[in-house]
């Protein structure tokens, strides 16, 4: 289950002194701790990140 609140919450707490690779980071290792589904799921929502730039941000984390 998705915590809805808690991602809002810790995303508007960090987002202020993040650049945008920081925040599609942040958004990215969310969606990884969802699981299989997450992005589809609602992320985006929850920190108005495109789905397209968790993606890029997934590959990211991936890559190293």
């Amino acid at each position: 289950m998705i915590d809805e609140p808690a991602i809002r919450q810790r995303f508007e707490a960090l987002a202020p002194g993040l650049d945008e690779g920081g925040r599609r980071w942040f958004a990215a290792a969310e969606v990884r701790s969802a699981g299989h589904g997450g992005v589809t799921r609602g992320h985006p929502r929850h920190t108005g990140i495109a789905r397209s730039t968790i993606g890029r941000g997934l590959a990211e984390l991936r890559s190293g």
